[in-house]
């Protein structure tokens, strides 16, 4: 007897199972949205959204994005001290420089010069003043000093100091012909 291999017939590989598509979390349009600032931060929303845009276009990932942002905003609180100071330093300078310039007296021609500041620019001008600090550079106080004099010697820049006598009616409508 002869072996006869009878062809086995075999039946077709069951198709693989494809896994049913499983949802993935959504990935946020922009990956930066939790990036957080400071409350009273320096960094501007504009400054903000530059800084987003460069990180998205480098591929940097939030959490390195988040600690780049708090450097930066840490330089920018020490530069704006750094600044602050140096404005205290200069005003602490002007009013030391006003009160060498008028010796013993600076407190009486300081006053003369705000009421000559009150009066001729009012409160919005000494509000200026307070606010910038230049009401003690010894340049402003030294101008107003000079009109709050004149303004008390009640004369006309370079003109003589007027008399006051006693007119009659007529001669103060017609003159003293």
């Amino acid at each position: 007897m002869t072996n006869i291999e009878t062809p086995v017939l075999h039946a077709p590989a069951p198709a693989a199972e494809v896994p049913a598509p499983t949802t993935q979390p959504a990935v946020p349009a922009d990956p930066y949205t939790a990036i957080n600032l400071p409350e009273n931060s320096l960094l501007g929303a504009d400054l903000l959204a530059a800084f987003k845009q460069t990180a998205a276009e480098v591929n940097l990932p939030a959490a390195s994005l988040q600690k780049w942002l708090t450097l930066e905003e840490s330089r920018l609180q020490a530069a704006a001290q750094y600044q602050a100071q140096q404005k205290q330093q200069e005003l602490e300078t002007w009013a030391q420089q006003t009160q060498a310039e008028w010796g013993p007296n600076w407190q009486e021609e300081v006053s003369r010069a705000v009421r000559a500041a009150d009066v001729f620019g009012g409160p919005e001008l000494r509000q200026l003043l307070e606010e910038t600090g230049l009401g003690n550079h010894p340049v402003i106080v030294r101008t107003f000093i000079g009109i709050g004099k004149r303004m008390s010697e009640d004369v006309t820049p370079g003109g003589a100091p007027q008399t006051h006598t006693d007119k009659t009616f007529t001669q103060a409508l017609y003159g003293k012909n």
